[in-house]
């Protein structure tokens, strides 16, 4: 049973998902918060497994519980329900370590297919907002290698630099080496905006 914290202004928005969820058996909303401030005071005295996230709430946003969240020693992962409006927060909260996102309006299979991938460690981007979120990247300066591009593929997947060095048969340091070049080839910051860029450019 994957534990859900849902934390959303909207009643009617966050009880119509609540209800939604209930129909999932291998899913359980155990808590939930109209606003960052009481979202942070659950996660003090409860665990959960993934928490759905709003963007837009009184009191504290989605963003300043994310900022928080990264003071606590091991946060649970985060999926944020957005609106295509969102898309410029969006790229600050993905680097403040949420784990994807999914649309309000999307269907509940996609819902709780991201939840599953989101517990599972999996990274979930969808296609409408990333299409806009690529076009605000510009294309690497540089042309990525074929080891580099290897690399890349295994980040898309949330690998770890040992497990990518693992399965490519490399050092970590040399790994490290390659996410570098990559990163500052893609002229991005992290790994996730190079996931997202490489997407954008079918580079995987």
């Amino acid at each position: 049973m994957i534990s859900c914290l849902l934390v959303e202004d909207q009643t009617l928005v966050r009880l119509g998902l609540a209800n939604l969820l209930s129909l999932e058996p291998g899913i359980s909303v155990d808590a939930m918060a109209k606003d960052g401030i009481e979202a942070l005071s659950i996660m003090d005295t409860q665990t959960f497994d993934v928490v759905l996230l709003d963007m837009r709430m009184p009191n504290l946003d989605g963003i300043g519980v994310l900022e928080a969240m990264r003071q606590k020693p091991a946060p649970p992962p985060v999926l944020i329900i957005t609106t295509f409006e969102d898309c410029d927060v969006l790229v600050k909260a993905i680097n403040l370590g949420a784990k994807g996102y999914v649309m309000k309006n999307c269907e509940l299979e996609t819902l709780i297919d991201a939840i599953k991938q989101v517990k599972a460690g999996i990274r979930v981007l969808q296609n409408s907002l990333t299409e806009y979120l690529l076009q605000q990247q510009g294309y690497p300066t540089e042309k990525l290698t074929p080891k580099e591009l290897e690399v890349l593929k295994c980040m898309s997947l949330g690998m770890p630099n040992k497990v990518i060095a693992n399965t490519l048969k490399n050092s970590e340091g040399t790994i490290r080496n390659h996410v570098s070049q990559i990163l500052a080839k893609l002229e991005v910051n992290d790994r996730t905006q190079a996931v997202i860029k490489a997407i954008n450019q079918n580079l995987i």
